[in-house]
């Protein structure tokens, strides 16, 4: 038996929240919590444990790493039973967590236990639908999460207009004080490197070749120091580890005001609740702006001499290059470097070119340059080639779900025939018993048919318990649980053009190799699917 324990931590949570432990204490507690109970029932012994942990997550939606993982391992056949501290744990959705509880889990066979709600899904064959208390428990779990959130919102704007840090983590020059956590102070390291950008800037030498010097002196990226400081939050471009200084880090760095000492909080709020890319940016007047929160590291006279300077050499947009059709932005990638790939216009055409080589002429993936229609028609040949397989599969379920009903049906009859003749030599041993009290036959003949129709009923009785375990194994390997994503991909057949939320929704991003070779790396699964 494999045993699935999912752990979920709220973001709300102060110690995860600010990166200064590796786990929280909730956590650790929920761990032992279901470590003990699994322990404690014999029914357990033997089984694998599995653990998927979601820490600092919002239960109000399922988009969520750990449960994610959860859930397709578990479409899979790889668990048999998932267990919880409770139902906000595994979700504060309450339409959502019901699905699971009265649909998904039982169709899969998953056996579903909520500890401290006494919640076991052996005790409700048909459902549990007719438990008031988990339904209420559900919702009032959601109703919960809603009003937090709202208080969350408030707190923050209160902490923000006394002055006092909201962000998880400190911009790159800065470090948290270890006297007060909502305050930040210049980081020895860092700090240095950002007032010499400035003034780097300032003397005349561009983005790039800022950037560029950084890394011939193996400067630490943001990225990499945010890492070393014990940060959790990922990135697009998280599994690159080694990443460089470009263009974007500088730029960055030089338009942020923060530097100049000033607090700048609540430029972008969520629209829906636990929904992280439902982030939306407020009007600048909403803006809460406090002047001298924290030690500045350039001055205001700096920064706007700076911004200035970046006015004047800033190169003209045109509307074609910064419109809508930039449908591949932050999904390209350099496969050898790891950095994404710049837009450029060359010889009349955009192209997708490596950045690396901006700053360093020798860099291998110099080679890394794909027009943008080229990648579009190998991207949309790529997406037909998907629905294709999609309909493929469903043909070999389609075989397999008729095979299935035809085993089924073969096994019923044969279990009605064996049911059919064990009732009848149940029959026959009370009339050989009964035979025996009347005298017409001796000891020795009742034992010998008694035992010859018990060796008979043993059979009968093997062969249904045989019989029943080999009709759930045949549907136990048919993989029905991929019905629904595969309607979704056969309607990929129809997509003729791309556009911006189109790539979005289907593609979590783009490798692009030397050669024009590209590796997709798609936003549905198709493990067990499509291979």
């Amino acid at each position: 038996m494999n045993v699935a324990k999912y752990i979920r931590l709220s973001s709300a949570d102060e110690g995860a929240r600010y990166g200064e432990k590796l786990e929280s204490d909730s956590v650790t507690h929920q761990r032992m919590l279901l470590d003990r109970y699994i322990s404690e029932r014999p029914e357990f012994d033997g089984s694998t444990v599995l653990e998927f942990l979601d820490d600092g997550r919002s239960g109000t939606n399922f988009d969520r790493p750990g449960v994610q993982a959860l859930l397709n391992a578990a479409k899979r056949r790889q668990i048999d039973c998932i267990i919880v501290k409770d139902f906000t744990r595994f979700g504060r959705t309450s339409l959502e967590v019901d699905n699971y509880l009265e649909q998904v889990f039982p169709f899969l066979g998953i056996r579903f236990i909520s500890v401290n709600d006494g919640y076991d899904s052996n005790n409700f064959p048909h459902g549990c639908a007719g438990d008031l208390g988990n339904g209420i428990r559900t919702l009032m779990g959601e109703m919960y999460s809603r009003d937090l959130s709202q208080k969350s919102k408030a707190a923050k704007r209160q902490y923000a207009q006394r002055g006092q840090i909201i962000s998880p983590y400190p911009i790159y020059g800065y470090i948290k004080s270890p006297v007060d956590k909502r305050t930040w102070i210049p980081d020895p390291d860092a700090a240095p490197i950002v007032r010499q950008i400035f003034e780097q800037l300032l003397g005349g030498m561009t983005m790039v070749g800022i950037a560029g010097e950084l890394n011939a002196r193996g400067v630490p990226t943001p990225s990499q120091l945010k890492r070393t400081h014990g940060s959790k939050r990922q990135l697009w471009n998280s599994e690159r580890m080694q990443n460089e200084w470009g263009r974007s880090t500088v730029d960055r760095i030089l338009r942020d005001e923060r530097y100049t000492g000033k607090l700048i909080a609540l430029k972008q709020t969520r629209t829906e609740v636990g929904n992280y890319k439902s982030m939306k940016s407020t009007p600048r007047e909403e803006w809460i702006v406090i002047p001298d929160a924290f030690e500045a590291l350039i001055t205001q006279q700096m920064f706007d001499q700076v911004r200035e300077s970046m006015q004047r050499n800033a190169r003209p947009r045109t509307a074609s290059a910064y419109k809508s059709d930039r449908i591949f932005v932050r999904r390209l990638k350099c496969a050898g470097c790891g950095l994404a790939l710049d837009r450029r216009k060359l010889a009349g055409e955009w192209h997708y070119v490596c950045g690396k080589r901006a700053w360093e002429k020798t860099a291998h993936c110099q080679a890394v340059r794909l027009s943008e229609s080229e990648l579009t028609q190998a991207v949309l040949a790529s997406i037909h080639l998907q629905a294709k397989l999609a309909k493929d599969v469903e043909r070999q379920l389609d075989r397999q779900e008729s095979g299935c009903r035809r085993t089924e049906n073969a096994m019923q009859k044969r279990q009605r025939h064996v049911q059919m003749k064990l009732a009848q030599l149940t029959e026959q041993k009370k009339d050989v018993y009964l035979r025996y009290d009347k005298g017409e036959l001796s000891w020795a003949e009742f034992d010998a048919e008694c035992k010859a129709l018990g060796r008979e009923i043993d059979n009968c009785q093997k062969e249904l318990s045989d019989s029943a375990k080999s009709s759930d194994s045949v549907w136990a390997t048919h993989t029905l649980c991929h019905r629904g994503q595969i309607s979704d991909l056969k309607e990929l057949e129809q997509i003729k053009t791309l556009d911006r939320e189109t790539v979005d929704r289907l593609i979590h991003s783009v490798k692009v190799y030397i050669g024009n070779r590209i590796e997709i790396i798609w936003n549905f699964n198709t493990d067990g699917l499509l291979n």
